[in-house]
Parts: structure tokens; C-alpha cells; sequence
């Protein structure tokens, strides 16, 4: 007996660093894939979702896909980066529609789409709004995302075998218990003027280094669109603007034909909100973040104009093609 008590108390001495680490994990939950507790603000667990370029991709996939699987929601908004801060409160106050943001930074076509088909099969969608944007319509920058959130459906116990996970908890207990905001804002929209010009040069470069047109990805808008109406689904697509100096590098390098073909094919899938053609809008620089982000402020006008249910084209430049 007392050999076995020995044992024992051996094994759960060096069984405890799990326990704690296993514990950890389901009292913060970072991404509520658990939901047993509510230790820590969504809030607050969304701030630290966004806290760098490393995290903000795989974890706004993740937190919006558990999110969306436990209260979907029959109008979606899917896109990258660009629309991740189209603000839904501000949709539902002038239409008092709800809409669910499932914009996620670093999406690529192939990722929005497995969002859609994620979608489709938790409730039966009513409207779908397509946030596209050129510089993601090409075959040579083809990657899936969708993974990030796909995995942990599929084996949940990774939850608790993934570094990331573990990381992303310590970061929540770190900011809960400091509010040190160097934990929250260690990502690119955070860099000082001159640091955000050297990467905007660095993306330009990155996004349009190589271009193939990517009949591919055509195909399966074709066919998600069809989906669409057959499905009595009401969609449209949004296409963002970008500072004028992306169309400036495009031209440069004789891709902007390109982007006019990108415009061109979503015309022609249905109804399209192009507001990448709102010259004076594009040519301040101010109303960006980087070239290829607006900043909230401008977005949430942008989001007044869209959803407007009493006039839905107030400003000149602003076309539903």
C-alpha cells in the first residue's frame, strides 16, 4: 500500500504540469470552443485574437467559424481583411436586419468559399454579401486558410495539443491581468508612418510579384452564384477601395487591364457594389490604414452608404453595376 501511494503521488507529481496546462485551456478557452466557463470578456478574447499578423489570420478564422456553428445567423457578410471591419451594429440599425461578420484577415478566394459552404450548412442563408478584392483574384497566390478552424472541428483534441492554442490563452491572461497594450498591438496597423509606407511597398511587391489569371477561382463563383439562386439566396458582391498609390504600382507594371477583367468577371456574376471608384475617397491617403486597408471611420461611412434602405447610391462614383 505504501508503495502504491508512492507511486502514486509520483505520477500525479509529474502528471500536474498537464493538469495545470489542460486546465488553463478550458477555464480561458480562447476561442470558446469548449464553453464550459466564462472567465475572461469576448471582448477582451477578441482584442487578443487581433494582437499580431501571426494570430489575427488563424484566429479570426477560428473564432468566427465556433461562433458562427453555435448561433448562425441567416445573413453573412464573407471577405478578407478589407471588410473585417464592416460594423454589423450599423447594419441592423438602419435595416434592422442581423448580419454575421465573417470577414477574415489573410482570406484567399479558396478560403471565402469554404466559408460559404461552412455556412450553408449550419442554417438555411437569406442574404450574402461578397467582400472581393483583386488582389487575391490570382491562381499564383492559391492557399487555404479555412484549415485554422476546420482541424478542431474534426479532432477536437487538438484544441489542447496545439501550441497556438496554449500561447493564445497565456496572451488572454497576460492582457486581463497587466492591460499592457503592447500585448494587443503588435500588428502592422499599429506601425509608425514611415514603417507602414516601407510595408505597403513590401505587399504591393508581395500581392503582384507574379500574376495568373485564375479561371479556377471564376468557376466557382459560377457556381456558388448559381447555388445561390436555385437556393433563393440574395447575393451581391462589394468591392473596396484601395489608395490610389495601388493603382499607381498596377499601372507600372501593366496589371491594371487585370484589375478592369477582375471588375469585369464579378459584374457579370450579379449585382455588384464598386466603391473602388470613388477617386477622391482613393487619393487621400489618410482614409487608409496601409493602401489596402480603410480605416473604421471611413469604413463605417462606407457601411452607412451600402445599407442605406432609403437610398442606397447617395453619392456620385458609388454604382450597383
Amino acid at each position: 500500500m505504501i508503495t502504491f501511494k508512492r507511486y502514486f503521488s509520483k505520477a500525479l507529481l509529474f502528471a500536474l504540469p498537464l493538469i495545470i496546462y489542460g486546465l488553463i485551456i478550458i477555464i480561458v478557452d480562447p476561442y470558446n470552443f469548449i464553453n464550459l466557463f466564462n472567465v475572461i470578456d469576448n471582448r477582451d478574447k477578441f482584442k487578443v485574437v487581433q494582437r499580431t499578423d501571426e494570430s489575427s489570420p488563424r484566429g479570426n478564422i477560428l473564432w468566427k467559424a465556433v461562433h458562427y456553428k453555435r448561433n448562425p445567423v441567416a445573413n453573412i457578410i464573407i471577405g478578407d481583411s478589407q471588410g473585417k471591419d464592416i460594423n454589423v451594429g450599423i447594419i441592423e440599425e438602419q435595416t434592422g436586419e442581423k448580419y454575421f461578420n465573417f470577414c477574415s484577415p489573410g482570406a484567399s478566394f479558396s478560403t471565402m468559399f469554404n466559408t460559404f459552404w461552412f455556412a450553408t450548412e449550419q442554417t438555411k442563408l437569406e442574404k450574402v454579401c461578397f467582400q472581393l478584392a483583386f488582389m487575391n483574384y490570382n491562381a499564383a497566390r492559391d492557399y487555404d486558410l479555412w484549415h485554422f478552424a476546420e482541424d478542431y472541428f474534426k479532432r477536437p483534441y487538438e484544441y489542447f495539443t496545439t501550441k497556438e492554442i496554449f500561447f493564445d490563452a497565456i496572451a488572454n491572461i497576460a492582457w486581463v491581468t497587466t492591460r499592457n497594450e503592447k500585448i494587443i498591438q503588435r500588428g502592422y496597423e499599429y506601425l509608425p508612418p514611415d514603417a507602414m509606407e516601407k510595408l505597403a511597398q513590401q505587399r504591393l511587391n508581395l500581392f503582384f510579384s507574379e500574376y495568373v489569371y485564375p479561371q479556377a477561382i471564376k468557376d466557382e463563383l459560377v457556381r456558388i452564384t448559381d447555388y445561390c439562386r436555385k437556393n433563393n439566396i440574395e447575393y451581391c458582391f462589394l468591392i473596396l477601395p484601395v489608395y490610389k498609390g495601388v493603382d499607381e504600382h498596377l499601372a507600372k507594371n501593366n496589371l491594371f487591364d487585370d484589375k478592369l477583367t477582375f471588375k469585369q468577371d464579378v459584374f457579370s456574376l450579379g449585382p455588384t457594389f464598386d466603391l473602388d471608384k470613388l477617386a477622391g475617397l482613393k487619393a487621400d491617403r489618410f482614409n487608409f490604414i496601409d493602401y489596402f486597408h480603410p480605416t473604421p471611420m471611413v469604413m463605417d461611412s462606407l457601411t452607412r452608404l451600402i445599407w442605406n434602405p432609403l437610398n442606397p447610391y447617395p453619392v456620385e462614383g458609388i454604382e450597383m453595376n
